[in-house]
């Protein structure tokens, strides 16, 4: 049976899910992460692994924090893929082989007793953002993720979109190229397949092969596949003329997309986040030129376009608020 929300706690634990680690930490209702638990996230061992990690994250949160578990309210999860979020099933996950049609909520109630929820990651994100972060004192946002895919939520009128089977907001998947490079979903000219982390790194070592001079050339002699877009970021910000080419038309990627997400769900405010984002200026500014000569119909001028500003810790801080929102509403 579903557990209900701890109404005499405190606390709220948020975890992240990732395709690579798993991070928990106990929040206060003031969104102020308290203290964290990692664990690895050991994605291709199996379920029942990576589930003893998503374990031991959450009760090295809790033993850091020094709280108890029965001053929790409840753990909210965000998990990357598609769910049936209020029945705890993780229908897909591309990062998680073998978790089709999993439950994911009922072993974590089961050993910690408190009752748990969970979203897709994104969307967990967004909700942090939108209570605690960039998207405070706004009603219609929408939040992206740049990585090695894009990910996208929607908030309209402070109420999180789901669509019928909680798909809203795929937008990494839209076509923004009808000949562009194949994406992982099987589609060609996706987003994500123009503007995703595979994406710049292809776009610098293409640069590299007619010769050019760039720093990149050296950091990739020893292996090509070690260079980052954190890498690229770097350099351009340094000075090096091709990786500030490489962002400059990424940038421009990103703000195709951003441009026709303004004309589809009018926000006030456009949230980027993700690793990718965290180049700057330097990838900023080519997204908002983009924007301002394409959003026309709904003007480029109704819309902030501003990084996140919860940083890692926005998938926790939205887990949190998962938890916060269920116990209001009981």
């Amino acid at each position: 049976m579903k557990l209900t929300p701890n109404r005499t706690g405190t606390y709220a634990v948020g975890v992240d899910i990732g395709g690579t680690n798993i991070r928990a930490g106990v929040v206060t209702r003031e969104g102020k992460k308290l203290a964290e638990g990692r664990r690895p996230a050991r994605a291709l061992e199996g379920f029942a692994v990576s589930m003893q990690m998503i374990i031991d994250a959450v009760e090295e949160a809790i033993a850091t924090a020094g709280v108890q578990p029965t001053s929790l309210i409840g753990i909210g999860v965000g998990m990357p893929g598609r769910h049936r979020s209020d029945e705890g099933i993780v229908i897909y996950s591309p990062n998680f082989p073998g978790w089709d049609d999993m439950q994911l909520l009922e072993p974590i109630e089961d050993h910690f007793g408190v009752a748990a929820y969970m979203r897709n990651d994104v969307k967990t994100a967004s909700m942090g953002e939108y209570y605690f972060g960039a998207g405070r004192g706004y009603r219609h946002i929408v939040m992206i993720t740049l990585g090695t895919g894009i990910g996208g939520s929607l908030i309209a009128d402070g109420k999180l979109m789901l669509g019928a089977c909680e798909g809203f907001a795929e937008v990494g998947h839209m076509t923004v190229s009808p000949q562009g490079r194949t994406c992982g979903c099987g589609n060609t000219g996706c987003w994500e397949a123009m503007a995703g982390r595979d994406a710049i790194i292809e776009r610098a070592w293409r640069a590299l092969q007619t010769g050019r001079a760039s720093v990149l050339g050296e950091w990739a002699v020893q292996d090509w596949y070690n260079v980052t877009p954190a890498m690229i970021a770097r350099a351009a910000n340094d000075g090096d003329l091709l990786a500030r080419e490489v962002l400059e038309e990424t940038g421009m990627w990103v703000g195709l997309g951003v441009s026709n997400l303004i004309q589809l769900y009018n926000p006030e405010v456009v949230i980027i986040g993700g690793g990718i984002s965290q180049a700057g200026d330097i990838l900023f500014g080519p997204i908002q030129r983009t924007v301002n000569a394409r959003a026309h119909m709904v003007p480029a001028n109704t819309t902030c376009i501003v990084p996140a500003a919860l940083g890692d810790d926005a998938g926790i801080v939205g887990g949190a608020v998962l938890v916060f929102n269920a116990a209001e509403a009981e």
